[in-house]
């Protein structure tokens, strides 16, 4: 259940990325820097620390690179997708995931516009590489 899951926001997420304007344009880090925080970053590779505090809803942003998702602290999370229409993003689909079991590492695909809410009690804690 929790890999169907995964597999089905990583499909989505690689779909949505087919609308976005420009690589770039919404990355994490200048979109959303509240929840993401650059470890490291070099030519190679690029170290993310994403932390949503519980009941938050992270600011609209994508990952334009593949990338592993390693869960420290996971919590149940609702996936919500948009798509551009006429360059205004529009909520497309809402994904409700339960919390990976900690210490799980996923390859994900690169990630079109969303945002993500945690629906648990304590922080999300995940690195992105």
């Amino acid at each position: 259940m929790i890999r169907a899951s995964l597999l089905a926001v990583a499909a989505l997420s690689f779909s949505a990325c087919a609308s976005a304007p420009r690589p770039g344009a919404w990355d994490a880090v200048a979109a959303a820097p509240a929840s993401h925080t650059v470890l490291l970053e070099n030519e190679d590779v690029r170290v993310l620390r994403v932390s949503i505090a519980p009941g938050d809803v992270e600011p609209m942003h994508e990952h334009g690179w593949q990338s592993v998702m390693y869960f420290e602290k996971p919590q149940p999370i609702t996936y919500i997708v948009y798509d551009l229409v006429d360059g205004t993003p529009v909520e497309r689909e809402r994904i409700e995931a339960p919390a990976m079991p900690v210490g799980l590492a996923e390859w994900a695909g690169p990630e079109g516009l969303h945002a993500v809410q945690n629906r648990g009690t304590e922080a999300f804690v995940a690195l992105r590489v």
